[in-house]
């Protein structure tokens, strides 16, 4: 398979797929999905008193699912825009939302084509979803996240291993049967391939679904590796500058998923931090 050709990619968008991917954003057994409450605490504390130093701020989450972080961030005072293409999700927490009376707002858009807004004083997407965006795709957003950054705003970005990315797409295939899951309500038998594409430093993988009652589906993924010159070499293009990397922001506790994030901000206002 191509790397991130037309018309391959998870349907996050349809109601259905969306709605069982909720019920995975929601669950609290594992962290493949969304983190566990407790970890999202963990997190949402460390940028409000690290990053934000306290200070209440202009909050945009972009991929911010059922608004597990904005509910957080805008408890702590914060003005919290959420974007995401699942409907399932933002349905979740704009009704969350409403019923806290948190000043929130959340919108339905496709990340790659979306209007951000201005006078951001940070924007996030975490848990590796840059990963997932063709590079054009990923460099068109960062320029419009530059654009939508007040003066001294800065851009969190949570990213995937290089050598975890690649160890997936080497992995061999594998079979297993469900009793439900992300691709069917009803019992089915998944087969998982993936491809490590070592030119363009891309895993795809593909997910063959056969339920017992309705045809067999095939659903891709593709997951784009960054070496650090790389990813430097991305922020410039778009008018940023990487100011600060963290193996991890979860200052008490790992995890299942292993992440590092690097926070940029314009390079006439950077300053580096340790």
């Amino acid at each position: 398979m191509t790397p991130f050709s037309p018309g391959t990619g998870l349907p996050w968008n349809e109601p259905d797929f969306s709605r069982r991917v909720l019920k995975a954003h929601l669950c609290q057994d594992h962290d493949r999905a969304s983190r566990r409450f407790e970890i999202i605490d963990q997190q949402v504390a460390w940028i409000h008193e690290s990053l934000l130093g306290r200070q209440p701020g202009r909050i945009l989450d972009l991929g911010c699912g059922p608004g597990l972080y904005t509910q957080r961030l805008a408890q702590r005072g914060h003005q919290c825009t959420g974007l995401d293409v699942s409907p399932a999700s933002i349905q979740h927490a704009k009704a969350h939302a409403d019923q806290a009376g948190e000043d929130c707002e959340y919108r339905q858009i496709d990340l790659r084509s979306a209007e951000l807004g201005s006078g951001f004083d940070m924007v996030i997407m975490l848990f590796g979803e840059f990963n997932t965006l063709a590079p054009l795709e990923a460099a068109g957003l960062l320029h419009r996240v530059q654009a939508a950054l007040s003066p001294s705003g800065r851009v969190l970005l949570e990213l995937q291993y290089e050598d975890d990315i690649r160890a997936l797409g080497e992995n061999p295939c594998e079979w297993s049967t469900e009793p439900e899951g992300l691709f069917a309500e009803d019992p089915y038998v998944l087969l998982h391939e993936s491809q490590w594409h070592a030119a363009a430093r891309v895993t795809t993988e593909r997910y063959w679904v056969f339920p017992e009652r309705t045809p067999a589906r095939v659903y891709s993924l593709h997951t784009q590796a960054y070496s650090d010159a790389t990813l430097e070499a991305v922020f410039e293009g778009a008018g940023l500058s990487i100011t600060g990397r963290y193996e991890s922001i979860s200052p008490q506790r790992e995890s299942d998923v292993d992440l590092f994030a690097v926070v940029g901000t314009r390079p006439t206002l950077s300053t580096k931090t340790s």
